[in-house]
């Protein structure tokens, strides 16, 4: 083995540590600029808390559980899943169809970093700027309901922020590749909005899973939406055991892994032909 290659790697690594740690500190404070519009963002995504008065009114009318769901777990559920929707927002979508249609990404390929990373860092960062206003209403929400608890326990807690992580790669690696389309399409953001439809329906954001028809729970776990909501929110209130945790985390890191392939497959052979027509 060359003895030259783990200094090279060693700095390698520092290297993109430092690249890191800057794109994140810049978006993190371009993002608290917007800080009432990501308010206005968050209220538009209530979906989830709507319901959750919905299904709990339906358990108090049902002499107060519905398939073993009681006023105090809707409560804790919901509010779960509007967390997980919360730290799993992708608009990426938006911006490389902006930039591909209007020819800004010309600029940005002559920089010495994949414009990827900027849109990641981008998106990561907003996470941060969502968290107090989260935690917020979280603490409300537990408050209208006695009895409420979100989480059993801080292990799930970390457990659910492994899932949830891995829930946002998928969302925005899904969103890019949405994106991409567009050196192809006039306008690719109209499946990005399809895509946001389906995924209010089958993610678990009008009702758990337990409330779907067996035929069509079925098909849907066969689709990246309920690991994008539906698990993590279950997960963070204990709801699943050890080794449904584990087949969630395995079944996000396959999604994964099929997306980033697709977004570079997409990316490559969309450049030629954003350099074919002369961008």
């Amino acid at each position: 083995m060359n003895p030259s290659l783990e200094p090279r790697t060693i700095g390698s690594l520092e290297q993109m540590w430092r690249k890191s740690k800057a794109l994140f500190s810049v978006w993190f404070a371009h993002m608290t600029v917007y800080r009432a519009e990501i308010l206005i963002w968050m209220l538009s995504g209530v979906v989830p808390l709507i319901m959750m008065s919905v299904w709990i009114g339906k358990a108090a009318a049902s002499g107060g559980e519905i398939e073993g769901f009681t006023p105090a777990s809707f409560a804790a559920y919901f509010l779960a899943a509007w967390v997980s929707q919360q730290l799993t927002v992708a608009w990426v979508a938006w911006e490389m169809d902006f930039q591909i249609r209007q020819g800004e990404l010309s600029s940005r390929l002559l920089r010495p970093l994949d414009p990827f990373w900027e849109h990641f860092f981008r998106h990561f960062s907003e996470r941060f700027v969502r968290g107090p206003f989260i935690l917020i209403i979280v603490i409300a929400g537990s408050l209208i309901v006695p009895g409420t608890r979100l989480t059993p326990d801080l292990w799930h807690v970390l457990l659910y922020l492994l899932v949830i992580n891995l829930a946002f790669a998928m969302r925005f690696l899904i969103a890019y590749c949405i994106g991409v389309l567009c050196f192809w399409l006039e306008n690719a953001t109209a499946f990005d909005e399809f895509f946001y439809v389906l995924l209010t329906f089958l993610a678990g954001g009008f009702a758990p899973l337990e409330f779907y028809p067996p035929a069509a729970r079925a098909i849907i776990e066969w689709t990246p939406f309920p690991y994008l909501v539906y698990y993590p929110a279950r997960v963070l209130t204990g709801a699943l055991t050890a080794p449904e945790i584990l087949h969630v985390i395995g079944v996000q890191l396959l999604w994964i892994a099929v997306f980033f392939v697709l977004r570079a497959v997409l990316w490559k052979a969309g450049l030629k032909r954003y350099g074919a027509v002369g961008a």
